[in-house]
């Protein structure tokens, strides 16, 4: 075997070794959410609508959902946001909406709209 191609070949499956544990690690923290995190509820502050297009060409419609919650005890303000493709969001500005966050690090979140 030539050494171009097991460079290739050794690349490709780093570059596929680090997506799936990128992939692994998401849904890990997604189910560590679920399981230990708290549920607050935090107040929708833009819905930013943009359209772009697959690599197909289609159109597709983009959402971004930023919303904000003040912690009672430190009074400090988190922002959370999601994005959202080809789904209307059921909120508009001034909605309030359910988050998880890590209690110990609540920047650690998800939204599930």
């Amino acid at each position: 075997m030539n050494t171009s191609l097991l460079t290739a070949v050794s690349l490709t499956a780093g570059t596929m070794a680090l997506i799936i544990a990128f992939v692994a690690y998401q849904i890990h923290q997604m189910q560590w959410l679920k399981h230990h995190g708290r549920r607050i509820v935090a107040m929708v502050t833009s819905i930013r609508h943009e359209m772009g297009k697959t690599s197909a060409g289609f159109t597709r419609d983009n959402y971004y959902v930023t919303a904000t919650w003040t912690h009672p005890r430190t009074g400090k303000t988190y922002t959370f946001w999601t994005w959202m493709i080809d789904r209307v969001p059921n909120y508009e500005k001034g909605s309030l909406v359910p988050v998880l966050i890590d209690p110990n690090h609540p920047e650690r979140f998800a939204m599930d709209l």
